[in-house]
This record gives structure tokens, C-alpha cells and sequence, in this order.
């Protein structure tokens, strides 16, 4: 196993996170927000987002809802229906809905009130596939946002790793 501290960083709306998981020099995973509008709503959308980079991969749902696993919980190389492994997709891991009444805003989406949950990534290199899971919090208190605490990658490719393996 190869395991990546990453110092519980809270991502907020200024303050991203990129992730090199296998310490190649290559960014694998970024985490960041994006401000978008609910048209017809007219609210504002602040998603927190996991974005796969190059040919790694987080495992979603069509919908781009993000798998959350608990720890223990073995990660596959195969999809794990409803679930499947997707390629340079971004999935929002929460979103802060920000109607024009800013004092009515409130969070929405999967991994909300959800602490040390596990988010399986699968690593592709070189034609080979490494499992792997980053390790997230959400937090509504200040600073709001997810808090992103470590990550780790199976070694061997194709071989299974256990959410919060080391």
C-alpha cells in the first residue's frame, strides 16, 4: 500500500486541493468548487467537487453521484452496480444552495452530514489499474466546505484495497 497524508484540508470556495496519489509529479485528482446558477430556481449552486484527471477514475453513479464507502469495505477493480468506474468526470460531493435570500441557504447531496467517508479512485498508469480511496468529511461549520483527510492506493494493480487501508 501507498498512503498520502493529506493534513485535513478543507476545501473551500478559495481554497482547492489537487492530488498526486501515487507521487509521480503528476496531479491524479483535484478537489475544488465551482459556482453555478439554478435556472429555475434562480439559486446559486456551490458544488464541491472530485475531478478525475488524465485516465484515472472515481467510482459515480450515471448521475455523477459519487460512491461513499465505509471503512473496511473492499474496493473493486469491476464496477459495483449502481456504481461505475468513469473517466475525467467531476462529481459534486455536496452542494451549498444559495437562494436570493441568502439566509435561507442549505446543503443538499450524498455525502451531506456524512464524516470520514471513503470515496474509491481507481489510478490508471501505463495501461495499469491501482485501486484506491480518498478519505472525506463534510463540514457546515465554519470553514464550510469538505475537509479531505488522507488517501491511499493499492500497490498492485488490479488488486482490491479495504476503504481507509493503509
Amino acid at each position: 500500500m501507498a498512503y498520502l497524508n493529506l493534513n485535513n484540508t478543507v476545501v473551500t470556495a478559495t481554497t482547492p486541493l489537487t492530488i498526486d496519489l501515487n507521487n509521480d509529479g503528476t496531479v491524479d485528482f483535484r478537489v475544488t468548487t465551482e459556482l453555478s446558477q439554478d435556472i429555475s430556481s434562480g439559486s446559486d449552486l456551490l458544488e464541491f467537487r472530485v475531478t478525475s484527471l488524465a485516465q484515472n477514475q472515481v467510482l459515480l453513479k450515471d448521475d455523477r453521484t459519487p460512491a461513499r464507502k465505509e471503512e473496511n469495505v473492499p474496493i473493486y477493480i469491476t464496477d459495483e452496480l449502481p456504481y461505475q468506474w468513469n473517466t475525467q468526470l467531476s462529481a459534486a460531493i455536496v452542494t451549498r444552495v444559495i437562494p436570493t435570500d441568502i439566509a435561507n441557504s442549505y446543503w443538499q447531496g450524498t455525502w451531506l452530514n456524512h464524516s470520514n467517508k471513503y470515496l474509491p479512485v481507481k489510478l490508471v498508469k501505463d495501461g495499469a489499474s491501482y485501486l484506491g480511496w480518498i478519505q472525506i468529511s463534510f463540514s457546515n461549520t465554519v470553514p464550510m466546505g469538505i475537509i479531505v483527510h488522507d488517501a491511499a492506493y493499492n500497490k498492485i494493480a488490479g488488486q482490491p484495497i479495504k476503504a481507509g487501508q493503509k
